[in-house]
């Protein structure tokens, strides 16, 4: 019985020593096992193919999918565990955008239990995925195949980003463990492999202790998302290297400082290992006399370049170099990087790159694939750069991690500055208090994640500024990455959003135009940028002129960063996916959908909004002299270095001048003659429209007035509306035109709760009631005079003017007779006629969709395009497809035949297959209802589509139309 009751006792210690296990992955103090140091990226990327001693493991791995950790194959490492029935997968990409898992966007909340540094906590909430998944895992293994001449070698494993935590093991035996999931991690893993096939074992986890400092505004995906290499290298080699280029004061000279580490792995002494840095054709040499085994060594190597050519986003001249390493004369190692030169520095309120006060006209950017999620391959890369510098962007905020190492060498080469942000956001904690930063648990993690950026980074020329990450709060972690940065890299400063004490520049995002003049003229001993402005969720970036009236304005704003460069959309076969289509929970839904570009890299309309703003130079004509001259806000490029051009065209009865800079030069991002910078002047305004002709004759009838004009006739009912309109016989009206005040809300409007705001005008013109129908002629037309009441409070009067030849003028004046109406979403008239018109033809801003307060860089001018180009298919539907200052606009049907639509002034115009209806309720685009009809708009102004952010702010109110003013316009229909 005593042993009975011992045995007992034993196992119910065993049981809660079992029950209080730790895991590595929950436990923060715990950030890798065996991971060697991080270093800087030692080859240039785009020639690691090149190289016989890196061996790329990327291709399909056998895969496992488990949803919690307690169902995975725990053992399936061991050499004998039978895989051979295992799916593949593409490493690398992510499980979730291969069939595997769920994918999960979610904004701010962590998708998991916030409960750190646990992430298996049990949700209240069973619909979370979190709930039934429970940190899945998955396992993979490949087979590596060692040759003899590898052996003896020192044999590094390369993951280039794995999410979130993983263990390694090759043939059996257990390698390490890592997080940091935006970062490299590298075993050494040379007494593991042997010749011939070896088997590599990787179980990944969905989440661990470190997903807390990855509360990213992005799609939550897992897996080997970035390549696996196996490095071959000589026990002796080199381990890290770093070169600054350090300018003089005058910049005639600059010193070049090569720092590099030499590490001898092997098990004995290494002698004579010669050093070797070379830059412009010359050697720096140090020659390591002794270095004992399992040691280190840092040399330092110097050179100087007299008046050099310096680095810049303009003009971004390389140095190229190499480093060496010899064994008494033997070559054993050489590597091909780049520098540049350059000088970036706070002086006071400003901040300046080689002298200059530089604007930093920016984009934010995920790195996002529709197909692959997190893995974006090289063309993609260079897609992104190239459409990048030819909407005249200068700055790339890596936000909010680093990003592949292939993006920063495109950088260096095509002229991108970059600010280069830590894998660091804990935005679900808030930003004081309960933070992270706070607590010094998680302390080694924050500063790990600042080591490996700048580690990794710091011999990029186009890294302007270190990013301690983004939405991360206060508190003793922050200064402790604020110092480790400052400690390895003292040439270029700080930046962090949440605690401007550990910043060189005072961060203040998401403003109105007036409130960023206003705050920075506060701020006295910073220069202040906005990380984030110009939330680019669907239909939207509207005001950006005005922001940057403001920021080249003020000498200490040094520019501003749009949120964000492409739609974080899943592609699934006829539609993009966003949060919520996966059956994820929490989601936010659309929210990933704010790209200037759409995931296959089609610019949005917005795209050239901002190509217009952000053009370098400047065109202002004197309306006396109708000279023009050039303002150039370029600071190392000259303006002869492009060719200008101008040429008068006459478009819709008006006359403009039409500048552009042009390419002298074909350069790595667009050819000789891409257009650089461009303007519009008007030079003779159009006189409306007269027309000599006869009236129409009218029969009044039960229903109203029947009006007949040549080959054809109209009807007037006696509620005031157009009804019918016959040409040749057929009729072209599907519905009436009648007076209409709404319209589809767009994202910016929908987070500021407009429809709500507004919503008295959704049905106010059908409420219309009539007061008085009559009938007049002058010497041209038959008039028919509508007048009507609103019940929200307006009249309303509606005339229609026919005449012989089939003209009809359509004038609507509309006078508030109430206090305190709400502000309209457009004032103007719709219809919708036969489907078979499908082609249009017009004359106003284009070709692309611009709106009141988006329409700098559509210029007038005749296009053509048909129907479906006319739209704007956004990933989230909403308004869309605007046309502003339209004097003419014909829709062209079967049979040749004709709808013009003439403004009196200029028009807005919007032509859709579908009714507002259909697109207010539709998740995407294919859900829409497209119609047996067209349904067009014919306004005097629309609601603009507002541009600070997607959560509140309002559009600005020169872009709004006052219900409580009195608003007329007029056009003419013809058809043919």
């Amino acid at each position: 019985m005593k042993r009975l009751i011992i045995l007992l006792a034993a196992v119910l210690i065993c049981a809660s020593a079992n029950s209080q296990i730790i895991h590595d992955w929950e436990n923060p103090d715990v950030l890798g096992i065996n991971k060697l140091p991080y270093h800087a990226t030692l080859q240039l990327p785009s020639k690691i193919r090149e190289c016989k001693e890196i061996v790329s493991l990327d291709g399909k791995w056998l895969f496992h999918w488990s949803k919690n950790p307690d169902e995975r194959p725990a053992d399936f490492y061991r050499e004998d565990y039978d895989v051979s029935g295992w799916d593949k997968i593409d490493v690398p990409g992510n499980w979730q955008t291969q069939g595997f898992g769920t994918p999960i966007y979610i904004n701010i909340n962590y998708p998991f239990v916030r409960n750190r540094p646990s992430v298996t906590t049990e949700p209240t909430d069973k619909s979370w995925t979190a709930y039934v998944n429970r940190n899945p895992v998955g396992s993979y293994v490949t087979f590596v195949d060692v040759k003899p001449d590898m052996l003896g070698k020192n044999l590094i494993l390369h993951f280039g980003g794995v999410h979130s935590a993983m263990y390694v093991w090759v043939n059996g035996q257990k390698v390490g463990y890592s997080q940091n999931s935006m970062s490299p991690a590298e075993f050494d893993v040379t007494k593991y492999l042997h010749e011939g096939k070896n088997r590599l074992a990787v179980e990944v986890y969905r989440w661990c202790d470190g997903s807390y400092l990855e509360d990213q505004d992005m799609w939550r995906l897992s897996g080997i998302f970035r390549s696996v290499e196996l490095w071959v290298r000589p026990t002796v080699h080199i381990a890290d290297y770093k070169v600054i280029p350090m300018l003089n004061s005058d910049y005639s000279a600059a010193e070049i400082n090569a720092e590099i580490l030499v590490c001898n792995t092997g098990d004995r002494m290494a002698k004579n290992q010669k050093v070797v840095f070379n830059i412009e054709g010359k050697d720096y040499q140090y020659v390591i006399k002794k270095l004992p085994a399992n040691d280190t060594v840092k040399v330092a190597l110097k050179a100087t370049i007299k008046n050099p050519k310096l680095w810049s986003a303009e003009k971004p001249n390389l140095y190229p170099f190499h480093i060496e390493l010899f064994n008494c004369n033997e070559r054993t190692e050489h590597f091909d990087y780049q520098t540049g030169i350059k000088k970036v520095e706070v002086v006071g309120e400003v901040f300046k790159i080689n002298g200059k006060n530089v604007k930093l006209r920016g984009v934010n950017r995920h790195d996002h694939h529709p197909i692959t999620g997190r893995y974006v391959d090289d063309k993609t890369y260079e897609q992104d750069i190239r459409l990048m510098k030819q909407a005249n962007i200068n700055f790339l905020r890596t936000s909010h991690y680093p990003d592949r190492e292939y993006i920063y060498e495109l950088c260096d080469r095509y002229g991108i500055y970059v600010m280069d942000e830590a894998n660091h956001e804990t935005h679900g904690y808030g930003y004081a208090n309960d933070v992270m930063g706070n607590d010094l648990s998680f302390q080694k993690a924050h500063v790990d994640r600042a080591a490996s950026l700048v580690k990794r980074d710091i011999n990029h020329p186009c890294v302007i500024l270190w990013s301690l990450g983004n939405e991360g709060g206060v508190g003793p972690n922050i200064e402790a990455m604020y110092n480790k940065v400052k400690e390895l890299d003292a040439s270029r400063p700080p930046f962090y959003d949440s605690d401007r004490r550990y910043s060189a520049i005072w961060d203040d995002s998401y403003l109105y135009p007036d409130d960023l003049r206003r705050n920075a003229q506060e701020v006295k001993d910073k220069p202040f940028m906005m990380r984030e402005y110009a939330h680019a969720m669907g239909n939207s970036c509207g005001n950006l002129q005005e922001y940057w009236d403001v920021i080249y304005a003020d000498s200490s704003i040094c520019g501003a960063a749009i949120w964000d460069w492409v739609d974080q959309g899943l592609w699934q076969g006829d539609h993009y996916a966003y949060g919520g289509d996966f059956g994820d929970k929490p989601n936010d839904g659309p929210f990933c959908i704010n790209g200037l570009i759409a995931p296959d890299r089609t610019p949005h309309p917005e795209y050239y909004e901002v190509q217009y703003v952000y053009q370098p130079l400047k065109f202002v004509r004197d309306t006396v002299t109708g000279k023009i001259s050039i303002i150039n806000r370029d600071f190392f490029t000259d303006v002869d270095e492009y060719e200008i051009t101008y040429d008068t065209v006459d478009v819709c009865a008006e006359t403009f001048v039409n500048v552009a800079a042009h390419l002298k030069k074909s350069t790595l991002w667009a050819d000789k003659g891409f257009v650089v910078a461009k303007e519009q002047f008007r030079i003779k305004s159009c006189v409306g429209m007269m027309i000599d002709d006869l009236p129409a004759q009218a029969l009044q009838t039960a229903f109203g007035y029947v009006v007949f004009f040549k080959n054809g006739s109209a009807t007037i009912d006696n509620s005031g509306t157009l009804v019918s309109w016959v040409k040749d016989g057929e009729e072209i009206l599907q519905s009436p035109l009648e007076p209409y005040f709404w319209k589809p809300e767009n994202d910016n409007q929908s987070a500021a709760h407009f429809a709500e705001r507004v919503a008295v005008w959704k049905d106010a013109a059908e409420k219309r009631i009539l007061k008085s129908l009559r009938t007049s002629t002058t010497d041209n037309a038959l008039v028919i005079t509508a007048e009507m009441s609103l019940p929200i409070g307006a009249d309303l009067t509606i005339s229609y003017s026919f005449t012989y030849n089939g003209h009809i003028t359509v004038n609507m004046d509309y006078n508030p007779t109430a206090a305190n109406l709400p502000l309209m979403p457009k004032f103007g008239m719709r219809m919708r006629i036969n489907p078979d018109f499908t082609n249009i033809k017009y004359c106003g801003r284009g070709p692309w969709e611009n709106y009141p307060d988006r329409k700098h860089s559509a210029f007038i001018g005749e296009y053509e395009m048909p129907l479906k180009d006319f739209q704007t298919e956004y990933i989230h539907p909403q308004d869309n497809g605007n046309r502003c200052d339209v004097w003419k606009f014909t829709i062209v049907g079967s049979g040749h035949r004709i709808v013009d639509i003439d403004g009196c002034q200029p028009l807005c115009i919007r032509a859709w297959n579908y009714g507002e209806e259909d697109l207010e309720g539709a998740r995407h685009p294919n859900d829409i209802q497209r119609g047996n009809f067209v349904n067009l708009n014919i306004d005097l102004n629309v609601h603009g589509v507002g541009g600070a952010d997607t959560w509140g702010k309002r559009t600005l109110p020169q872009y709004t139309i006052d219900g409580n003013k009195a608003w007329k316009y007029g056009f003419m229909l013809v058809a043919k």
